[in-house]
């Protein structure tokens, strides 16, 4: 098991002699204004939690959009500001973007053309030429902050992070100074989908040559991986490697790897076990609020992928066709909206809306209702009380590159009392072998699954959660940390 103390030496070590640049949309801190002034604000997420204080340990600077409401009164006259504000150990190098331009690029070709696209749902992605011009000029601004903080820079690893970015490393390679020694690598957070899908996007060949200007492109899965060689394969008639993992372009032999991100299992058992979290769980089982006898809970960001609509077609099948948990199991749905400007996402929270009162008006009996949908984050003691009282959590996506919640549940049930049943398109199930397996589109084998779930003996519920609790304290964040840094330190010299 790796550390964030290894994972700080083994920065030290092998990028020793290199500016460490993090490149991502999303910044580790916001300013915003508040009653009380200027308040540094931290966006939750794995990611960032991970990177901040390897960042801190290592120095270097975090390239990344600005969005906080105060950002651009707390920088110089580069756009810098040092980070944390309490204790600064690194710079944060902001981008700015107009209305326009967040519009175009990240609301526009990143979330309504590249994630339905690399999701392979049922959403068509949207093609618009406007889009794509305004992705290309973001990411130019992404190369441009680059440009600045590696001029007079000699040597330097920078690690670009995720779909928004896919032509920025191209820029930057291609804007590098001679006897400047840049190491580019990027992880890929989310699917890559089949050459057959990904060939529909007019703009293809130009992303796979954006991305082609790292030295190490990392996704979650082999199957991802091979998805990409393959798109790479059919549209650039260019010849890879499967069993290398590797392709040679431009006179560069760029590594395709998989990395399975993963969560902090240590802090996260840590707060799950918190006096705090304890009087949470007595208040979740009160009588007032859940006192009934089995307890299922899903978190999600309402998103078309997590497959929320059909877990609650799911659970009203399975109330249907087993009646005697009628008044004795509740669903806690904890649904935190994003991309609220996009009409897909605006549409599908109304219908998860109407779902949930579809379904609680038909099983209604005097203060139960099956479903309890709480639109918005939870605080970290009601959420961990609720993993450790849950007798099920569900995470049924459609598709999912990795999936986090499924790995936060595991690590926040320290009694290992609860099931985890996981949806076969979660790229998690390839290492979570002891969830429960579910295909959301079967509504007849989910609902009997759950069924299934909640009869479960307690000695079996806790041999599959021991394994699970094994598996994620084994491959930690800082694993996959680890992981990727050793690989892109090949491409050191």
């Amino acid at each position: 098991m790796s550390s964030s103390q290894d994972v700080q030496k083994l920065v030290k070590s092998k990028l020793r002699g290199y500016k460490f640049i993090i490149v991502s949309n999303r910044e580790p801190y916001l300013h915003m204004h508040t009653p009380d002034g200027v308040r540094v604000k931290t966006p939750a997420g794995g990611l960032t939690a991970a990177l901040d204080p390897l960042m801190q340990a290592t120095g270097g600077t975090w390239v990344a959009g600005g969005s906080g409401d105060a950002d651009r009164e707390c920088v110089d006259k580069q756009n810098r500001c040092r980070v944390p504000p309490d204790k600064p150990k690194y710079v944060l190098k902001r981008v700015w973007m107009s209305k326009d331009e967040v519009d175009k690029f990240y609301f526009g070709f990143s979330n309504q053309t590249l994630w339905p696209l690399c999701h392979n749902v049922f959403r068509e992605p949207v093609f618009e030429e406007s889009f794509w011009e305004g992705y290309k000029h973001s990411n130019a601004l992404y190369a441009e902050a680059i440009k600045q903080e590696t001029r007079g820079v000699d040597k330097a690893f920078i690690w670009f992070h995720d779909y928004h970015l896919a032509l920025t490393p191209k820029m930057v390679r291609n804007d590098t100074r001679k006897k400047q020694k840049l190491v580019l690598a990027q992880f890929w957070h989310i699917p890559w989908p089949t050459r057959d899908i990904f060939a529909l996007l007019p703009w293809a060949e130009e992303v796979l040559e954006g991305m082609l200007a790292n030295d190490l492109i990392g996704f979650h899965l082999p199957s991802y991986c091979v998805n990409f060689l393959a798109s790479v394969e059919n549209m650039m008639r260019i010849k890879v490697d499967y069993r290398a993992f590797n392709v040679k372009y431009q006179g560069r032999t760029i590594q395709v790897k998989p990395f399975p991100i993963s969560v902090d299992f240590d802090a996260i058992d840590k707060l799950a076990r918190r006096p705090e979290v304890k009087q949470e769980m007595k208040r979740v089982r009160a009588p007032q609020y859940i006192p009934y006898k089995y307890i299922g809970v899903g978190v999600d960001r309402i998103d078309y992928t997590k497959g929320i609509l059909q877990r609650f077609r799911t659970i009203d099948r399975f109330l249907e066709k087993y009646p005697e948990y009628q008044n004795n199991f509740v669903f806690v749905e904890a649904g935190a909206p994003s991309r609220t400007r996009i009409p897909a996402y605006m549409e599908l929270s109304e219908e998860i809306s109407k779902a949930v009162d579809k379904i609680n008006w038909k099983y209604m009996r005097g203060y139960w209702k099956p479903i309890i949908y709480i639109e918005g984050k939870l605080s970290l003691d009601r959420l961990f009380a609720l993993y450790r009282t849950a007798d099920v959590c569900i995470v049924s996506p459609i598709q999912d590159g990795m999936n986090l919640v499924a790995k936060e549940f595991i690590s926040a049930n320290v009694d290992s009392t609860g099931v985890l049943m996981l949806s076969k398109f979660a790229g998690a199930t390839e290492e979570l072998k002891d969830a429960v397996i579910v295909n959301p589109y079967d509504v007849e084998g989910f609902a009997d699954a759950i069924r299934n779930t909640l009869e479960m003996s307690p000695k079996e519920k806790r041999r599959r959660m021991k394994n699970l609790r094994d598996d994620v304290k084994k491959n930690n964040v800082f694993k996959w940390l680890s992981d990727f840094i050793c690989e892109s330190a090949k491409f050191i010299s």
